[in-house]
């Protein structure tokens, strides 16, 4: 990903770099040579980051902001373009997309002169101290949705631009609130990625897999490539391996591995091991499974564990980040290792009755949390009616 940073060299490098290598859209956009969308109507400007899942609920939020306010025209800037954009834009209107700004003075300046917003958004992301400074120098104030506040906190957190932030967990509401931000521009927690959870899905990829076999089938998520071939022996090493099926999913893959987007659709044989190489399988797989383990989660991950009503299992160290102080302690396993996930596998393919509880708790907290951030939409929604 080329530099966003706000280092005017390495910003000016990385722009010489684009250019040369053809990609003038990047190079102009680092450095705020933006245009509006066309017709007529005032502007909102909302910066996302290079997280495409952040940039899928941008859109999901702009949706219902067109809808709700159609006269507002929307310029939604990114730093890293994902495949299908074009697809998770569309039907969009009033709608311009575009690589963003970095975080110098002089891009931002430009950037708020060619768009002159009537208000800012950011979604995701951790906020950028240069985006805040310039749009409190030039009166526009922003939105902040599942934000991070800055790494180093400002001399004046809760002053503008913040009109509200939306914190995405209770830890996250905890840093702005360290930060100085309260009152009533810091909101109750809401996980708006809840909304867009594929939460009914057809229960017909466990017998594609298995066919008319009743074996078990377990997926793991957030795996580093380096680990892959650890996960790979530790599985050949199980004596359970060859009645049961494993899904890997990884940003990279090993060779050896057989991919699932190129699977013909029949049986697989016992004991395969396929690499999920695209998050469009993360739904059938969350309801298919018989466990799943994450080693890593996002917000829009965790939602989608959560809805398959299957046990689930996490990293030790890993850190759920949640809108509620659900305690989920006993529902939630935390293996100490490989084995010690085999071992929880293993127990809930034995009692099911074990761990049809433990999937039903985590659906419930899914649709807790997915009914209180369908309630309050609306209240987001009606403040930009009346902006």
């Amino acid at each position: 990903m080329s530099y966003y940073g706000g280092n005017f060299w390495r910003a000016r490098w990385s722009t010489w770099r684009d250019a040369r290598a053809g990609r003038t859209a990047q190079a102009n956009g680092r450095w705020g040579f933006l245009r509006p969308p066309g017709e007529r109507g005032p502007v909102l400007w909302l910066q996302t980051y290079a997280d495409a899942e952040e940039l899928q609920l941008a859109l999901e939020l702009v949706r219902a902001i067109t809808d709700k306010r159609r006269d507002l025209r929307v310029a939604l800037t990114f730093e890293k373009e994902p495949e299908n954009l074009a697809q998770m834009a569309a039907g969009i209107p009033r709608l311009g997309l575009g690589f963003g700004p970095c975080d110098h003075p002089a891009a931002l300046r430009r950037s708020l002169e060619r768009l002159r917003p009537l208000r800012a958004m950011t979604v995701g992301g951790r906020v950028r101290p240069g985006w805040r400074q310039q749009l409190s120098r030039s009166g526009v104030s922003a939105l902040a949705v599942a934000s991070e506040p800055e790494a180093a906190p400002p001399a004046s957190a809760g002053a503008a631009p913040w009109e509200a932030v939306y914190p995405r967990s209770r830890g996250q509401w905890q840093r702005w609130q360290a930060q100085g931000l309260g009152g009533t521009r810091l909101q109750e927690p809401v996980d708006f990625a809840s909304l867009i959870t594929i939460a009914q899905v057809e229960p017909n990829f466990r017998s594609l897999a298995l066919g008319s076999r009743s074996e078990a089938l377990f997926w793991v998520t957030g795996v580093e490539a380096r680990d892959l071939p650890a996960w790979m022996e530790a599985w050949q090493s199980w004596p359970q391996h060859r009645e049961a099926l494993l899904f890997l999913e990884s940003r990279a893959s090993l060779g050896s591995l057989p991919t699932l987007s190129n699977w013909d659709r029949s049986p697989l044989a016992p004991g395969s091991i396929l690499w999920v190489d695209s998050p469009r399988w993360r739904p059938a797989l969350a309801a298919a499974a018989t466990a799943i383990h994450a080693e890593e989660l996002s917000p829009a991950l965790t939602w989608q564990l959560f809805a398959g009503g299957r046990p689930c299992s996490v990293a030790p160290t890993l850190e759920l980040e949640l809108p509620t102080t659900t305690d989920l302690t006993s529902v939630l396993a935390r293996p100490a290792d490989r084995a010690g996930v085999f071992a929880h596998w293993m127990a809930m393919w034995q009692d099911a009755h074990q761990a049809r509880e433990r999937g039903d708790a985590l659906r419930r907290l899914f649709w807790q949390v997915r009914r209180d951030a369908g309630e309050r939409l609306p209240e987001l929604l009606q403040r930009v009616f009346d902006w």
